[in-house]
């Protein structure tokens, strides 16, 4: 199977690329960056315009759609400019990666939402109830997310009118070995973790997670949380939700330190996967 990869000279889309190299997969990796060296398997794309996207698409039997702007900064100088660009940017690009693999008759495609489409940072209002899983309605609170709850109605509009298979893949926030390494001076603030309910993935199972949805057995369009089984914290779940999140209500019992964002549907159709833990990374 040969699989677009688009952002795919990005952090996260390197190791998505590596993991689908490893296991038999043919990848074209897409990105408006230009990549430096060897230029097999690359091609250069702005994904906002759809004729870029349908070229970058021909040829292809699936992707794996991880292009996007980030957060905007809440340090320029108009931040509402940076927030309408991003909407802009990440709506623009997801439809036309959609609308490019319809062309192309392109049946699976896996992309990169996210899991502040659920309420993260929780400013304007706190979770309706914990651990937050695929039932909690959709609260999106800045335009990045607004933007990935855009792409999952994209998705659905795609799913129903050619039969196509969209998955998102609810991602929080990607860490590896050098994150961890920095995690006692994040105990030092655990307030600082209450905008995601302390919750994390790994780079390993972000990457594992995008092979694992290319060959699950799922149709139409749904959107899984992706999150570690576990918290980022060094205190246990329930002293977390006494301290930061009283008055939530805990819709079951949780384990020591089990995640405030439940992967339990992730896992069960995608095999496993997430299961890593920064406790078996040594620090």
């Amino acid at each position: 199977m040969r699989v677009a990869v688009t952002g795919g000279l990005g952090r996260i889309g390197r190791a998505v690329v590596a993991e689908l190299g490893g296991h038999g997969y043919e990848t074209v990796r897409i990105d408006v960056s230009p990549m430096r060296g060897q230029s097999g398997g690359y091609r250069r794309a702005d994904l906002r315009e759809l004729w870029q996207a349908v070229d970058a698409l021909d040829g292809v039997d699936a992707v794996v759609h991880l292009a996007a702007t980030g957060v905007p900064d809440s340090h320029t100088l108009h931040p509402e400019l940076a927030e309408g660009a991003t909407y802009t940017a990440n709506t623009a690009s997801t439809y036309n990666v959609f609308q490019a693999a319809a062309v192309h008759n392109i049946r699976r495609v896996v992309w990169a939402s996210s899991e502040t489409v659920l309420g993260p940072p929780f400013q304007v209002a706190g979770p309706s109830c914990l651990p937050l899983d695929e039932r909690h309605p959709l609260c999106p609170e800045t335009s990045y997310a607004l933007s990935k709850a855009a792409g999952e109605a994209a998705a659905r509009h795609f799913a129903h009118r050619y039969a196509m298979t969209l998955v998102a893949l609810r991602f929080s926030v990607v860490t590896d070995q050098a994150e961890y390494a920095a995690l006692p001076e994040y105990w030092a603030e655990p307030e600082r973790g209450r905008w995601n309910l302390w919750s994390y993935v790994d780079l390993a199972d972000v990457a594992v997670s995008c092979r694992l949805a290319l060959a699950a057995p799922v149709d139409g369009a749904l959107a899984l949380t992706v999150a570690a089984p576990d918290t980022l914290s060094n205190r246990t779940t329930a002293e977390l939700l006494d301290t930061f999140c009283r008055g939530v209500r805990v819709t079951r019992s949780l384990g020591a330190f089990e995640s405030l964002q439940c992967s339990a549907k992730a896992r069960a159709l995608l095999g496993g996967c997430p299961a890593r833990s920064w406790r078996d990374s040594g620090v």
